[in-house]
Parts: C-alpha cells; structure tokens; sequence
C-alpha cells in the first residue's frame, strides 16, 4: 500500500507542478467562469421576461367578458440549472396560446432566443460545453506521455527494474493522474456556482443543488474516461508524439463528429417517415370542412335551420347587423366569432341552444386536428430518440444526455411541457363544460352580465423530481461506467504485455 501511495503522489506531484497544469487550470477557470457570467446574464433576462408576460397575461385576463374570449397563456419558467447547462431551454417554445378552436402545434408555439444565429450559438456555451471540450481535451494532454513519454525518456525502464508490479504500477499512475485533474474540475464547478448565486435573480432550492452534485460526480467520471483513453493509447504506442496525434484524433471523433454524423445519418436516412406538413394541414382542411358538414346537418334536422345563425329570431322591428369572422384560409384553426347587433331585438335562446351542441362538437374536431399533428411529432421525436441512441454510443454525448436528464433541460423535459399544455387545455375544456359555458349568454355577449373567471384553472408546470431523472439518466451513466471500465481494463491488460525493448 505505501508502494501504491508512492507511486499515485509521483504522478500527482508530475503533474500538479507542470506548467500545462497551471494553463489547463487558468483556462478551464476562465472558461468556466466567463460561460457561468453569460448564461447568468441571459437566464435574467429570460426571467424577467418570464414575469413581465405572466404580468401582461394577467391583465390581459381582465378584459375578457366572454367565454368565447378565453385565451390562457402558458409560459415555461426558466430553468436556473440551464446556466450551467442550456439543453432545451432556448430551443423550445417559452409560450403556448391555449385557444379552444386552435390544435396545439409546437412548431407554432412562441419560441425565445436571438434571430442572430451566431449570438445563439454563442449563448449556447455553458459549462457542460466548457468541460466537454476543454476538460476533456485537457485531460488527454496530461495522460498521452504516461508510458509512451516515460519510455522515451527511459524513466519506465528504469521504474519497472524496482519490484514494482506492474498492475500496482498502472493503477497508480491513474489514480494520481485523474487525483491531479479532479481539483481543475472541482474548483472551476464550484466558482461557477459561486458566480451564478451571487446573481438576485438566481433561485436555487437544496433540490438544485443536489442536482449540482450530481452534475459534479458525472462530470468527474467523464474526465476519468478521457484521462484512461489517453492513457490506453500511451500504451499502445511508442512515441508520445505519435499517442498525442493518435489520442487528439479519437477525442475529435468522439467528442464533435459523432453525434453530428449520427443526427445527419437519422435526418438523411429516418427509420420512420414524417408525413409532410402540407399533408397534415390537408387533413386538417378536411377536418373543418367535416365539422361544418356535420354540424349544419344536425342543426337542420333537430331545429330545421340551415344555419346557426339562422336560430336567431326578431322580437321587434329594427335593423339587424350580424357579423361572423371565419377562419382565414390555410390556417389550422376552427375558429367562427359572432358579432351580433343590436342583441337587443333578438331572441337569442335558439341560438344558445345551437351553440351548446356546436362548440363541443368543435372542440372534438380540433382533437382530432391535434391527434394528427401530435402523431406527426411523435414520429418526428421517434428519429431523434434513434439519432440519440446512436450518438449516446460516445462517452462525449453519453455525458451531454446525462447532465441534461439530471438538471432537466433535456428534450424529454421539453415534451413533457408541451404535454402539460395540452392536459391544461383539457382542464380548461372541463372547466368550461361544469359551468354550461357553450350555451351561456356570456358566451357572445355581455349585455346581460359578464363572464366569469375567478375559478379559472391554473397552469402550473413542475419539473421532475430528482429520483425520476436519476432513474432515467441511469442508461447514460451506466454507458459512463462501462466505458470507465473497459478503457481501465483495456489499459491494465495492455500494459501487462507492454514490451519495452
């Protein structure tokens, strides 16, 4: 055991007292530290915006007077973990119009981010990005001259004329390598938390902090895999040069290629094909022509008028001045407003009676309408889930998944969102159905009181707990610990049989 500590404080020492390692700490510091002060800035910016829409929606509330006037706003808070790392959070939709007569389609929900795509890509470096590459690039750079550079230099040689075994050997240079690397980790992690809680806007609960630990641990079993790749191709070469070269072309690979060339291969070649849109909006064309059909048929022949409108009557002599707004053309809703005037000489208990069968009838058309566009979505989501898969075969995005299911910025956060807006939809749908709000007065006109929405649902989106989100990321963190494992494996086994003749 003393020969083992000796050797682990030899590589520790070796490297702790190099100048890479102060470049590698200052930059990974800096990095860190200048992603950390971005992404703060931005999520309060984003926060604000959040308060002031909320703010707005709620006065926009205030003005309704009609059942038919219902429009709630569903607005996904920001995430404060997407300072550490962004994921979802400014890809997605930040806004969902919930509108009876209207499907919910993410592509049309309001999205947040910069029009400039260079001002995104840049907001889009967060510390998972910064320990992705620069960690793990910097990790290959302490771990490529282990054996290779020791055997140049004769140093190995002369070590392993001591009785030293082997395997003690080579596990200790991994434990003092990866000990050297763990502090870069640690003290960047911990200036970065530093920096975003200083920041007022910053609203981190013990629940967020767990899940920062739990980042921290992941993050330190990635750098162990990219220090043991260095390391395996130490051994298999001769020269460090060569293992630099070698070791810098595979991290290349992994870290930047693969997920690209796996998520172009999915888009090229999709196991399941998407059904173009102007298909689905033919569909949905057809939809609202069959909802007109049916409803002017059921209404001629319970009523026997041929319109809804038509069950308007005159209970005095006067002018008439009735006014409906369709839908414009090529849009996806089912919308018709009824602007009726003077209401005052009509007897309108008919047409309440219409509008009580015609707008659930409506709003079942629309689910259907959003069944087709939800289908068209789940396919979609089906090939990225692939894309996903494959890409996850790389230690690099293997981590990138892990962070994101564990801090909630993943894309299955994001669904479940879009999700929750279309449970809260169906509330508003039942809340209305509890008060007979189809075939209320209040539904087209107030003269004679106005609507009310004082008991309104209200949308509340929760994030998943943390036991959830570790169960999920169990996958990804397994696929961490195998490659820990046969990278070691692969190095102990190699070193071995190393021949140093």
């Amino acid at each position: 055991m003393t020969t083992l500590w000796l050797i682990i404080q030899r590589e520790f020492t070796s490297n702790v007292l190099t100048s890479r390692f102060m470049i590698g700490f200052v930059v990974c510091l800096m990095s860190t530290a200048a992603a950390v002060f971005v992404q703060v800035e931005d999520y309060e910016k984003r926060l604000s915006a959040y308060h002031t829409a909320l703010q707005e929606h709620q006065e926009e509330t205030q003005t309704w007077d009609l059942y038919s006037q219902i429009n709630p706003k569903v607005h996904r808070k920001p995430n404060p973990l997407s300072i550490f790392n962004v994921g979802m959070e400014k890809s997605g939709a930040d806004m969902v119009s919930i509108e009876l007569a209207t499907p919910i389609w993410e592509k049309e929900a309001q999205k947040q981010g910069s029009d400039n795509p260079f001002l995104s890509i840049f907001l889009s470096v967060d510390v998972i990005f910064v320990f992705k590459i620069v960690l793990s690039a910097l990790a290959i750079l302490f771990a490529y001259n282990t054996i290779s550079g020791e055997r140049e230099d004769g140093t190995l040689k002369l070590v392993l004329s001591n009785p030293i075994p082997r395997d003690m050997l080579v596990f200790g240079k991994y434990l003092g390598g990866v000990l050297s690397l763990f502090p870069i980790v640690v003290v960047s992690f911990a200036i970065g938390i530093v920096i975003a809680y200083a920041s007022p806007a910053t609203d981190f609960d013990g629940g967020d902090l767990l899940r920062l630990v739990m980042v921290l641990l992941v993050s330190l079993l990635y750098v162990s895999i990219c220090y043991l790749l260095g390391m395996l191709l130490s051994v298999w070469t001769k020269e460090a040069a060569t293992t630099l070269i070698l070791s810098m072309f595979i991290w290349g690979l992994l870290t930047i290629v693969h997920s690209n060339i796996a998520t172009f291969a999915v888009e090229k070649f999709p196991p399941h094909k998407l059904q173009p849109e102007k298909e689905a909006r033919q569909q949905i064309e057809q939809l609202w022509e069959d909802f007109m059909e049916e409803r002017d048929a059921y209404i001629l022949k319970k009523w026997g008028y041929k319109y809804p409108t038509s069950a308007l009557s005159f209970i005095a002599d006067g002018p008439l001045a009735l006014s409906i707004n369709m839908r414009s053309s090529g849009s996806l809703d089912f919308q018709e407003f009824y602007e009726i005037k003077p209401i005052s000489i009509l007897d309108v208990s008919k047409f309440q009676e219409v509008l009580g069968y015609q707008e659930p009838l409506r709003i079942d058309y629309v689910n259907n309408a959003e069944e087709i566009l939800k289908r068209r979505e789940d396919i979609g989501e089906s090939n990225r889930q692939l894309g996903r898969n494959i890409a996850r075969l790389s230690f690099a995005d293997a981590y990138r998944f892990a962070i994101g299911t564990i801090t909630g910025t993943d894309r299955k956060s994001y669904n479940d969102f879009i999700r929750g807006t279309r449970n809260y939809k169906r509330q508003i749908v039942d809340y209305l159905v509890g008060k007979n709000a189809f075939s209320a007065r209040a539904w087209f006109s107030s003269d004679k009181g106005k609507a009310e929405f004082a008991d309104l649902p209200v949308f509340r989106h929760q994030y998943n707990p943390l036991s959830e989100n570790l169960s999920r990321a169990a996958g990804d963190i397994f696929i961490l610990l195998a490659w820990n494992l046969v990278l070691f494996m692969g190095t102990y086994l190699s070193f071995l049989r190393y021949d140093m003749s």
